[in-house]
């Protein structure tokens, strides 16, 4: 049975910046789409607009574009009436001007894939008139008063741990911060205890001590170059695996930094892997027993670092 009154095939536009990727887009694209046949979301990106947009927030990294891409992606998997397209805004007049040569960009887009769009969806409605006149067809607003879903990206990039739950879910894991916590062995059960108290995941290593004891001990170590190599992956692995289930941030006993820092100083040489893991893998903190006070009592250990995860997510 066709849904419309109309013979006519129903396709809609949506755009955006997803910067970053949110409930509120997700509501927007959703409703879209149960209206037409086919729907095309433009994925609007310029380099200096963006890198101004991440440098005015509290965001803990700028989202590329293959970053912003993948949530899209990721969120519409396997919805093949769902079409999302990269739209290049560079050297267009910032809005409100420009929009002749940006709907220029966006009809070349429509004429190369043969679309002729029928409706514009959008949550703007201060663009619903130039919308209606560079594309010459109808425009839908969607929770234009935000009374369905009160959220917007800028508010995420202002406080993106305070908006946790208005993130996509795709999105989340690049939001996640990483908090390695090493030392002697009065430290093993720190991260444990953070992992439990924010309620999000730690991830274990068993190697990271015996490693540390050896260096600080100038013992010899048993442990090869292959046996580092191994360990990393391992660690790599197991962090893929629980960032997705991660609460705003993780907690772990081992960064890619500090283990290198032990291969160089075991072999006289660096490690073109543990290098690529170092690069890759970024640690937004690591705290180690030179944050603290010898005369520090377990206590205040535990009291300093809450304090230091607090700053992280403030």
């Amino acid at each position: 049975m066709n849904i419309h009154s109309t013979n006519k095939r129903q396709v809609g536009l949506i755009f955006g910046k997803f910067y970053p990727l949110h409930c509120g887009h997700i509501y927007l694209i959703e409703k879209a789409v149960s209206q037409v046949d086919e729907l095309h979301v433009f994925l609007g990106c310029e380099q200096a607009r963006d890198l101004s947009l991440f440098e005015n927030s509290h965001m803990p990294r700028q989202p590329q574009v293959k970053d912003r891409l993948y949530w899209l992606q990721e969120t519409f998997k396997n919805r093949r009436n769902i079409h999302i397209h990269v739209l290049d805004e560079e050297n267009i007049a910032y809005y409100p001007n420009g929009w002749q040569d940006w709907s220029d960009r966006v009809n070349a887009i429509l004429q190369k894939h043969q679309v002729t769009p029928t409706v514009v969806f959008t949550s703007e409605s201060q663009d619903a008139k130039n919308h209606q006149l560079y594309f010459n067809c109808e425009v839908k607003l969607v929770d234009a008063d935000r009374q369905f879903i009160n959220i917007s990206a800028t508010k995420i990039r202002s406080e993106p741990y305070q908006n946790w739950q208005f993130i996509a879910k795709a999105a989340k894991p690049f939001f996640i911060k990483r908090i390695a916590i090493i030392g002697d062995k009065q430290f093993d059960k720190l991260p444990k205890q953070l992992a439990n108290i924010y309620n999000t995941q730690y991830v274990s290593n068993g190697y990271i001590n015996y490693i540390q004891h050896q260096h600080l001990h100038n013992n010899k170590l048993v442990l090869n170059e292959s046996d580092y190599i191994r360990i990393a992956l391992l660690h790599a692995q197991r962090l893929d695996e629980a960032m997705p289930l991660a609460n705003q941030i993780i907690f772990t006993s081992l960064d890619f930094q500090t283990l290198h820092d032990f291969y160089r100083k075991a072999f006289e040489k660096s490690s073109k892997i543990l290098q690529k893991l170092e690069d890759n893998y970024y640690f937004d903190q690591v705290i180690d027993a030179s944050c603290f006070k010898q005369s520090d009592s377990s206590l205040t250990v535990f009291e300093k670092a809450v304090d230091m995860i607090n700053k992280q997510l403030s």
